[in-house]
């Protein structure tokens, strides 16, 4: 899967899902790890590996008032990802409480 349809299967995954990474939730949130696992499974029924290394690139953006995600090569100079936008911590937090091990899909 090239960078283009990577991303853009992430954005339709966060339209589709309404899941807004850019506000926090809070530690052990039911609804949070409902809303982030619904958010994965879309990922993956688009065709994204959990496992894919460009994860560790993405940035968050807004665009017409609503959170889009980026890979962090393809942004402004100044803007290139720092620990904050690292979503690698947060996946592997999720699919241990999910209890896949293997980084497949939450189905699976």
């Amino acid at each position: 899967m090239d960078n283009n349809r990577f991303i853009a299967a992430l954005n339709a995954a966060l339209r589709e899902t309404r899941l807004d990474p850019s506000i926090p939730a809070p530690a052990g949130n039911p609804a949070a790890v409902a809303a982030w696992a619904a958010f994965l499974h879309a990922c993956v029924g688009r065709g994204v590996s959990i496992t894919d290394p460009r994860w560790e690139r993405l940035v968050l953006r807004h665009a017409a008032g609503r959170p889009v995600l980026a890979l962090g090569d393809d942004a402004r100079a100044g803007d290139e990802p720092g620990e904050a936008d690292d979503f690698r911590l947060g996946l592997s937090l999720l699919m241990s409480l999910l209890g896949d091990e293997d980084g497949g899909s939450p189905d699976e």
